[in-house]
């Protein structure tokens, strides 16, 4: 199939015969919380049955490695898919010597500074752009999803919409165009984005509202891109250990202009290599190659 040959029309295309369906895990999530417009109707089967699957739950438990590293694993718990009753990840915390202390304290400070000061200088940009989202289709402004963060604790990352409304029921009938050889998604020709979407993922400019996300703690300027929970559901043992630090607006995977060449398993080392090898200087760094990045309209 063409992903550029993709309409929306044809993706839409079943109204006229009810069929059965299998939620899917995002959906799930996102109705779950009230997100989709079909929250009630969305985890029913015939006659209101209540419709429920379980899944491995989205979480990791920490335990100490042969060399005395903290490493992941996954737990081996269920979860029905639709609670978001994630449980915390139980971490032995590690004794930090007083100079990682003070570089972590400082890795804070600089997020809750950068960010503030990002939300006051660009307030012109960011009021610019949801008038034209809202203006575009009288749809939703922000696009809010469910994402597994520090400790494997879930919260709501925050994206300017670039999709039509209803983006996330149509993605199933999209999964065949998947360019992403892991459990993300990834189309470059997306046909659910709209014109101003378009250009605003071009500059990555819908990325923007999670500087509401680090202000809160959430995430970081930089660390691990956050995580669908049922793409976690999907990982791999020694994946989870991306789940140490705060997952971040940009990374080693994000500040690469070939990122979507990129495999999914050599994006999951590269977050490893962040949490093995992180510093200020590293996050200063990954920060001006953003820049570059982002201004070169790589994004898609």
């Amino acid at each position: 199939m063409n992903p550029a040959g993709t309409q929306l029309s044809s993706l839409e295309d079943d109204s006229a015969k009810p069929l059965a369906r299998v939620i899917d895990p995002d959906e799930g999530l996102a109705t779950a919380t009230g997100d989709g417009p079909d929250a009630s109707s969305a985890n029913s089967g015939p006659a209101g049955q209540p419709l429920e699957a379980t899944a491995p739950v989205a979480i990791a438990v920490a335990q100490p490695g042969v060399t005395g590293e903290l490493k992941l694993v996954p737990g081996p718990a269920a979860l029905a898919v639709g609670s978001l009753n994630l449980p915390v990840v139980e971490l032995e915390e590690p004794d930090l010597e007083l100079s990682m202390v003070v570089r972590l304290s400082v890795k804070r400070a600089f997020d809750v500074l950068l960010s503030l000061t990002a939300l006051l200088l660009l307030s012109p940009v960011l009021i610019a752009i949801a008038t034209l989202i809202k203006l575009s289709d009288g749809g939703p402004i922000f696009f809010v999803q469910r994402r597994v963060g520090l400790r494997g604790q879930t919260f709501r990352m925050l994206k300017f919409r670039s999709m039509v409304v209803q983006a996330e029921r149509l993605r199933p009938k999209l999964q065949i165009c998947n360019e992403s050889n892991g459990p993300v998604f990834k189309m470059r020709l997306d046909p659910r984005v709209t014109a101003i979407g378009r250009f605003i993922r071009r500059y990555s400019l819908d990325e923007l509202p999670q500087l509401l996300n680090i202000l809160c703690g959430d995430m970081s300027v930089v660390g691990p891109r956050p995580s669908l929970p049922s793409e976690v559901l999907s990982y791999q043992d020694w994946q989870f250990r991306r789940f140490v630090v705060r997952p971040g607006l940009t990374c080693l995977w994000q500040a690469r202009p070939d990122r979507y060449e990129v495999s999914f398993d050599e994006w999951m080392q590269l977050d490893l290599r962040y949490v093995d090898e992180w510093s200020l200087r590293l996050d200063f760094n990954l920060i001006l190659r953003t820049f570059a990045i982002v201004f070169a309209g790589t994004g898609t």
